[in-house]
């Protein structure tokens, strides 16, 4: 066996072997970025870039917070009250829009 495929012996201290490894770092899932690829309408595009024109922000930031809307919305609507807001939204008429959401207040 030549001798660079010999394994070399451990050569630090028994503290060394027996003391913990160092803690995991904690993950942040709000600032830990992933590569996805999000296929979207041109209709939809059109409407991120306009968005994007307006705010001045990232597309990708814009998503984000579309997400957590449509997330939390669903949440705190329940599924029949949030299907019904989906078919509001889906008409695409900003005031018919307006009207329904003031009538969801309490």
């Amino acid at each position: 066996m030549p001798r660079d495929k010999i394994p070399k012996l451990f050569d630090g201290s028994i503290d060394e072997l027996t003391k913990p490894s160092k803690p995991k770092k904690e993950r942040n899932l709000k600032k830990e970025k992933m590569q996805k690829t999000l296929y979207v309408s041109r209709d939809m595009n059109m409407k991120l870039i306009q968005l994007y024109a307006e705010e001045g922000r990232r597309q990708s930031a814009i998503v984000e917070d579309a997400v957590n809307l449509y997330y939390y919305l669903r949440l705190a609507l329940g599924e029949k009250k949030f299907e019904e807001l989906l078919s509001a939204v889906k008409r695409e008429d900003p005031e018919f829009l307006r009207d329904y959401i003031s009538k969801l207040r309490p």
